[in-house]
């Protein structure tokens, strides 16, 4: 995986992360609602991205998803004093445990992906 298909990918965690967050922050303030949807959309667009540079589209939904759930969760407890019982804790380890196993079952670049990119 290049630095550019990572860089991608972690910059649509951050901005699912992000309106997740503001998602949170709209039940008691709804001028949040605005940010929810300009980050949503920003990180379905950027996901997008990262699959026409030719990423695995389970390694790529499975990193997405889990990251966000595991960075969501954590900084729940962080901005909204939120408690992770001891089950969301192995939930969060087993997804975790999930993705690495998603990832080294996934090749390596979808070679006919990239071939119709750079045409």
């Amino acid at each position: 995986m290049t630095a550019r298909r990572i860089l991608l990918l972690v910059a649509a965690i951050l901005a699912e992360v992000a309106a997740t967050l503001m998602l949170r922050a709209s039940v008691v303030d709804p001028i949040w609602i605005p940010g929810v949807v300009v980050f949503y959309a920003i990180a379905f667009f950027i996901l997008g991205l990262t699959q026409r540079l030719g990423m695995p589209l389970g390694a790529v939904y499975a990193t997405w998803s889990a990251s966000g759930v595991a960075l969501v969760a954590a900084l729940g407890v962080v901005f909204f004093g939120e408690h992770l019982s001891i089950g969301a804790i192995i939930g969060i380890a087993v997804i975790i445990i999930g993705v690495i196993l998603v990832e080294s079952g996934s090749p390596e670049e979808s070679e006919s992906v990239e071939a119709e990119v750079t045409e």
